[in-house]
């Protein structure tokens, strides 16, 4: 019941104009970044850590910003509601969506990985929009009431949101159905549990240890993968652009396909590092 109170009014606050969710969104970045100090010492260290030779000018600025971005997300999630999936959406669209397009035609199921980089809750209308089914991988939360009013706030049409435990049955039943195509989303830039890890690589100049569960059902199943990049135009509008990365039948070195996305995601934040969710603890263990 209580998160339903709570979706309801987020779904209200949604019809707020732009301009006011800017100013708010500037007020919760000041309230975030210097009144509570959410992980700012984490965010300084990744950054001086990612960007050794950046004057700490450079890197100030850029810590500013990022919680700028941050704070934004919170209030562009407030739009998420009403936010239907549109080939022609003012607030994300996929530039290049023929390539899915081609695939829809064949009926191929896809892996699409993202990071979390730009708004990446807004992956999802971006890709239902397209005529895909969607399976959204995630974590559910420890807390019932943020699982419950995340899962509504996420809620479309053609999308099922995949605990990230079911994926290989989720997946299994619809190969075995032959249902309508669908797309198997991945935000699959989270540091993996210590004893899970089994992939270790450069990224942003660290030793950095990544999930390849993305590549590994890709493989299994012959799924073609994508990397979905985003571009900020404005608050609460976007662009995404899709690279394949993998065809789903190449005869590719183990990991191979794991380290193509790391490099896709290491341009996307280098070519906008605010961007990029840097307040996530990603370096808290070493190779």
């Amino acid at each position: 019941m209580g998160s339903r109170i709570i979706f309801l009014i987020i779904k209200g606050l949604s019809w707020i104009p732009d301009f006011i969710l800017v100013i708010l969104s500037r007020i919760l970045a000041y309230l975030i970044r210097d009144i509570a100090g959410y992980r700012t010492e984490v965010v300084r260290q990744n950054l001086k850590n990612s960007f050794p030779t950046m004057d700490d000018a450079g890197r100030e600025t850029l810590f500013n910003q990022f919680y700028r971005q941050f704070a934004e997300i919170f209030s562009e999630m407030v739009l998420l509601p009403r936010i239907k999936p549109d080939l022609h959406s003012g607030r994300i669209h996929i530039t290049n969506r023929e390539i899915l397009s081609s695939y829809l035609e064949k009926r191929q199921n896809l892996v699409i990985l993202a990071g979390h980089y730009g708004n990446w809750e807004w992956n999802i209308p971006a890709i239902l929009a397209t005529g895909y089914r969607l399976f959204a991988v995630y974590k559910p939360q420890s807390s019932r009431l943020a699982d419950d009013l995340m899962k509504k706030i996420r809620q479309k049409p053609g999308l099922t949101l995949l605990p990230m435990k079911e994926t290989i049955r989720a997946i299994l039943k619809e190969t075995e159905n032959k249902g309508q195509p669908f797309v198997l989303l991945l935000i699959a830039d989270q540091i993996p549990w210590k004893g899970d890890i089994q992939y270790w690589t450069r990224f942003l100049d660290q030793d950095t240890a990544f999930f390849n569960g993305g590549e590994k059902i890709a493989r299994r199943f012959g799924m073609p993968v994508l990397f979905i990049h985003h571009n900020k135009l404005s608050f609460g509008h976007y662009e995404a652009s899709l690279e394949q990365i993998y065809d789903g039948s190449q005869s590719l070195e183990e990991n191979e396909v794991t380290a193509r996305f790391v490099k896709c995601l290491e341009n996307s934040v280098r070519s906008n590092p605010p961007l990029w969710l840097w307040s996530h603890r990603r370096w808290k263990y070493q190779r």
